[in-house]
């Protein structure tokens, strides 16, 4: 090649046939290549100062209100939480530790489902294929993943302190802890994400275990366990998890290069999935986006076989979707225990209180088991495929949800001893188990519906129609449970909630 077609970037090995190749001192970095798109953007649509200077003002500003919500709160948190006639262990120093442990777990369930390092669809489609280096494409979201999961420490570790009434030394310190986690948190996902080790179902679903496991460590601390006063850790703990936390992420800039086009496609998929069912409200497409559906698994294959006719192989087929769900079987223990907890506190263990606090729970146990129930309402083709009518089908798939309702509230009750309104709560349990097969078949969103004008803007009345299919049932049919919590069991109650159980079913299955 002649110096001049070197120069031209032109191989004159083949006379008459000259084809480019690449320099590669003329590549575009992943920085470069991200610039140079910032750039073609900007000049595309212009940035407005003012604009600018509007949105870090609003931003300013909703910060100090929450900063004066949180310690207006405090006071009546500390009186809450002092004034515990039922003498149970739910001390300050309990309250501190359940938050900064399930926002730990949590967080790391969300760090190892949608990956910490990424890029957006149109990246992945346009600058992937591209021979930038994968570091520094995608940096930006390396720098935005580090800062949310430190600023949302320092907030979990921080606020419960304020909370609770410890000092401002404390407050600093129980913060400083809480970001450290969450560096150490997102480092370690980053560590896992670039080595491979984060693509193994195994670790999501101990991970999963552990947030349920949170909420009974925690029943089981404030039963047998004396109170736990305010605390505020030593400086040397967040100190050594800082440390950590930047040793993992040193390991975790240094093997970017290493991220692999399927792992990009996905967290951008997953990413751009659980972005729009936040929008839409959708709590099913929020767990769909993030993995946490049910898992592969070769146990329970004696149930399958339990099934003689269609309506007992719906139900073998709801129960084996069920009880190979290890997330949706620990959640129905962690939320007995989050409500045996609950109704510990004064203000929840009578009265509508208490009622907010079974309605709630039940409807979520409800929730728990009806997967095969929101299979169906996403694809009716599998309702279809089963020889019963479309009501018949819906009131079969009940039996599950229901079962759930019961076994939360059962364990609810026996743990706090509130057995007395259990002949009211069996047969709301039915009315939640309704409300979830309710929810279930919601179908999509009705956009059409005309929107209602506010004065804080449009109001989209077709959304919130459709979130609340659902728990308008779970509302209205446990209006007798309310009645008994607040004035006593009597029989007339009782029938009550036997035929609001009864109407929830019909209304349901149609």
């Amino acid at each position: 090649m002649t110096g001049e077609a070197a120069d031209a970037g032109i191989d004159d090995a083949a006379p008459g046939r000259p084809r480019l190749v690449g320099v590669d001192d003329e590549r575009f970095t992943g920085a470069e290549l991200r610039r140079l798109t910032a750039r073609v953007r900007a000049h595309n649509l212009p940035t407005d100062p003012g604009r600018v200077a509007l949105d870090v003002g609003e931003v300013v500003i909703s910060l100090a209100l929450v900063a004066l919500y949180v310690w207006g709160f405090g006071a009546p948190v500390r009186e809450l939480l002092e004034s515990d006639a039922t003498r149970f262990g739910l001390g300050p120093g309990l309250v501190q530790a359940l938050v900064l442990a399930l926002a730990v777990v949590a967080g790391a369930v969300l760090a190892l489902r949608l990956g910490p390092a990424g890029l957006p669809a149109a990246g992945v489609r346009w600058w992937v294929p591209t021979p930038a280096d994968r570091a520094g494409l995608v940096s930006p979201s390396v720098v935005r993943s580090v800062l949310v999961g430190v600023g949302a420490g320092l907030v979990v570790g921080g606020v419960p302190a304020a909370f609770v009434g410890v000092g401002l030394a404390g407050i600093a310190a129980d913060a400083a802890l809480g970001g450290s986690l969450g560096l150490v948190v997102v480092a370690g996902a980053g560590v896992l994400q670039v080595t491979g080790g984060a693509s193994g179902s195994w670790l999501g679903r101990v991970l999963e275990v552990l947030l349920a496991a949170v909420p009974v460590a925690g029943l089981g601390l404030a039963l047998w366990a004396p109170a736990w006063g305010a605390w505020a850790v030593p400086w040397d703990v967040p100190a050594a998890l800082g440390v950590a936390g930047g040793v993992a992420l040193v390991a975790w800039a240094r093997r970017l290069d290493r991220l692999r086009a399927g792992e990009l496609r996905a967290r951008a998929s997953a990413t751009m999935q659980a972005s729009a069912a936040l929008l839409s409200l959708d709590g099913g497409g929020v767990t769909r986006a993030l993995g946490a559906g049910p898992t592969a698994s070769r146990a329970f294959r004696w149930v399958p076989g339990t099934a003689r006719g269609p309506v007992s192989a719906l139900l073998a087929a709801d129960a084996t979707l069920l009880l190979r769900s290890p997330a949706a079987l620990a959640g129905l223990v962690a939320l007995a225990a989050a409500g045996a907890v609950a109704v510990q506190v004064p203000v929840l263990s009578a009265g509508i209180g208490l009622w907010a606090v079974l309605a709630c729970v039940g409807y979520a146990g409800a929730l728990s088991g009806a997967g095969g129930l929101r299979a169906a309402g996403e694809n009716p083709r599998l309702d279809s495929l089963v020889p019963l009518g479309a009501r018949t089908t819906r009131a079969v798939r009940t039996v599950w949800p229901v079962l759930a309702a019961v076994v939360v509230l059962v364990l609810v009750a026996v743990v706090s001893g509130g057995g007395q309104w259990i002949a009211v709560a069996a047969p709301a349990a039915v009315v939640l188990g309704a409300a979830a097969v309710r929810a279930a078949y919601r179908g999509p969103v009705p956009w059409d519906v005309p929107m209602s004008a506010t004065p804080a803007g449009a109001f989209p009345t077709g959304l919130v129609l459709h979130q609340l299919k659902g728990p308008d049932v779970a509302l209205l049919g446990t209006i007798p449970l309310a009645w008994a919590v607040v004035s006593g069991v009597t029989p007339g109650l009782v029938v009550a909630q036997v035929t609001a159980a009864v109407l929830a079913v019909y209304r349901a299955s149609r």
